[in-house]
């Protein structure tokens, strides 16, 4: 396994796309460096964009976490999330003016609004509520007491033929250095083996969110797949979602894959990134 630096491979590129947890931030809030590599990709007329399965808030609250620790190089601009992907297929395919039931924080209604839908928390969806739904909507592991909502959640999904979005399809997330907790992609994956259900997922490693991500940054200059680079600690979303793209990738070990654990993961998986390094700022 042969681990290169950071800033020897990404001159090679005119666009980098990043994971974030695990690549730009972690639990105790950003990683050491992160606001002088972006200044530095700025000297060198790298553009860079942020692709996270996080759809718990609009693009402009999600970039207001880095505004809020001083990297001002990050805007809403420059973030691609599940979210935005979600919010096009609810804008293509449910009728305008439709109720969207939705499970998780009241900041990811912003979605629901893009897409002229109107939004309705799980908790309070009752079955006089089922002929005017468009759709249902899994944002978040958060914001609803767990197990009476999940339950409620179940019995909407039953009960009606509406398509089920998952707008993460991660199935764990870390809260600490040793310990994770279920994403709302676990959560999907019960539901959607109870409910004998097929659900729709975006996010990585779906090519739609690089597709979208690609398109953002070609506005701002041409540029082909060769010349773009992918940022990950994951194999099955960041590393596998690129591959598939068809761009190179980096593989950090400063997030989910750990160093000793790095090559039998890749091994197991048959899951192999373009470069490995230890993190962005080594």
């Amino acid at each position: 396994m042969h681990i290169k630096t950071f800033k020897e491979l990404v001159t090679q590129y005119k666009v980098v796309f990043f994971d974030a947890y695990g690549v730009l931030k972690n639990h105790s809030g950003m990683m050491n460096g992160v606001k002088e590599l972006l200044a530095y990709l700025k000297q060198k007329n790298i553009d860079f964009y942020i692709i996270t399965n996080d759809a718990s808030g609009s693009p402009t609250l999600l970039s207001k976490y880095y505004s809020d620790r001083g990297i001002d190089l990050i805007g809403s601009a420059n973030m691609v999330s599940s979210g935005m992907m979600s919010m096009r297929f609810l804008k293509e395919n449910v009728h305008p003016g439709s109720l969207v039931a939705y499970l998780g924080r009241i900041t990811s209604e912003f979605y629901i609004k893009e897409a002229d839908l109107v939004p309705i928390r799980m908790e309070t969806v009752k079955p006089n509520d089922y002929p005017k739904l468009g759709a249902i909507v899994l944002f978040d592991d958060a914001g609803y007491d767990f197990q009476p909502t999940i339950n409620k959640t179940l019995n909407v999904i039953r009960g009606t033929d509406v398509p089920v979005v998952v707008a993460n399809p991660d199935l764990v997330y870390p809260v600490n250095e040793s310990e994770s907790a279920l994403a709302v992609g676990s959560v999907a994956n019960m539901l959607e083996t109870v409910a004998n259900r097929k659900f729709f997922r975006f996010g990585k490693p779906d090519p739609s969110v690089f597709e979208l991500a690609f398109e953002m940054a070609n506005k701002q200059r041409k540029i082909s797949k060769r010349e773009v680079l992918m940022v990950g600690d994951t194999l099955d979303t960041d590393i596998l979602g690129g591959n598939n793209f068809g761009v190179d990738t980096i593989l950090v070990l400063s997030g989910s894959t750990l160093k000793n654990q790095a090559q039998k993961m890749m091994d197991d998986k048959q899951i192999s990134p373009t470069y490995i390094c230890n993190s962005v700022v080594d």
